[in-house]
């Protein structure tokens, strides 16, 4: 996965941990956004898969969903359609 795989919020890469593994001889960075931001990432597509894990994230290890919130509208998603679904997505989770 690349920067352009995920549809992530703005400043992410100030969240994420960022890791140095030896593979096969060779150095490679890995950069792990934090769980939020990968959630807004799923928001933004809203598969019926990512709700599903949303859904079962959420029941797990509850989310700051005023944060989630703020993070998506922080995206300027096109068109505005798909915000207004993110948002009333989350919001349903109350």
């Amino acid at each position: 996965m690349d920067e352009n795989t995920a549809r992530l919020p703005p400043d992410w890469e100030e969240r994420a941990t960022v890791k140095s593994l030896e593979v096969a001889g060779k150095t490679v960075r890995v950069v792990a956004p934090c769980a939020e931001d990968l959630i807004v990432s799923k928001l933004a597509r809203l598969d019926p898969k990512d709700k599903e894990f949303i859904q079962a994230y959420h029941s797990g290890r509850p989310l700051d969903l005023g944060l989630i919130e703020q993070r998506i509208r922080a995206c300027y998603w096109e068109p505005a359609a798909v915000t207004d679904r993110a948002v009333a997505f989350i919001r349903s989770l109350i």
